[in-house]
């Protein structure tokens, strides 16, 4: 099963889960009130959630001497993430998004106007609470699938190029509490792709790496009120 499989698959089952179990038990546990609990900048029983949705757009910016930095400029970006929380507010979670660049120079990248990246991984990370409404989460991939797909050719002939990349990204959010189970967040990453581009040798050190930067906002929803491992063990 390919990871873009996969992610669909977990998409599947996590909205599955939304429609039975986690509003059942969110109903049944907590009677509608609140959780009163001590609170400190790594935990809190009274904030701890079990699933994360969001979904948002962002910028991406390109940088670095390589194919996306001198080559490609970037416009615009959409976003899916779905996180579970494992053990308190450390989480494991599934992306799939697509960032959009315009040529600024085909005299380095070849004769084609725009390249789409479509961005599918799996990722780690931890919440931290430094105020009573704000999340600050840290994120990294452990897994992913890149596809660059290049459109515009000059040639008639050539309709679209696909080449395929993995993903080193690195992360960081804030997410603000408007409600309980709603919040808008404001990101950033750094990304390196790592290309499977058929270049002559004295260019692999140029098309071999891509560097990008993304800013995005956008909206999270969430359910349930404790962990994965806490549903079993209390």
């Amino acid at each position: 099963m390919t990871l873009r499989s996969l992610i669909k698959t977990f998409w599947f089952t996590c909205i599955s889960l939304f429609c039975s179990i986690g509003f059942a038990q969110e109903n049944v546990s907590e009677n509608e009130s609140e959780i009163t609990s001590k609170s400190s900048f790594l935990d809190s029983e009274g904030r701890q959630r079990f699933f994360a949705i969001t979904a948002g757009g962002h910028k991406p910016f390109t940088s670095g001497d390589n194919f996306m930095g001198d080559g490609l400029e970037g416009k615009s970006g959409i976003d899916f993430k779905v996180q579970m929380y494992i053990y308190k507010h450390f989480f494991i979670g599934l992306a799939t998004g697509a960032s959009y660049f315009d040529v600024k120079n085909q005299e380095l990248v070849g004769s084609y106007r725009k390249s789409r990246i479509a961005e599918n991984y799996i990722y780690l990370g931890y919440e931290f609470l430094p105020t009573e409404k704000l999340r600050l989460g840290l994120n990294i991939s452990i897994d992913s699938d890149l596809d660059y797909k290049n459109t515009g050719f000059s040639t008639s002939d050539i309709a679209e190029q696909h080449d395929s990349a993995k993903l080193n990204r690195y992360g960081l959010y804030l997410h603000y509490e408007l409600a309980k189970h709603f919040m808008i967040y404001l990101d950033y990453s750094y990304n390196v792709s790592t290309t499977d581009i058929n270049v002559p040798s004295e260019l692999k050190d140029f098309f071999g790496k891509g560097k990008y930067s993304t800013i995005g906002l956008g909206l999270v929803f969430t359910i349930g009120s404790r962990d994965l491992i806490s549903r079993f063990i209390n």
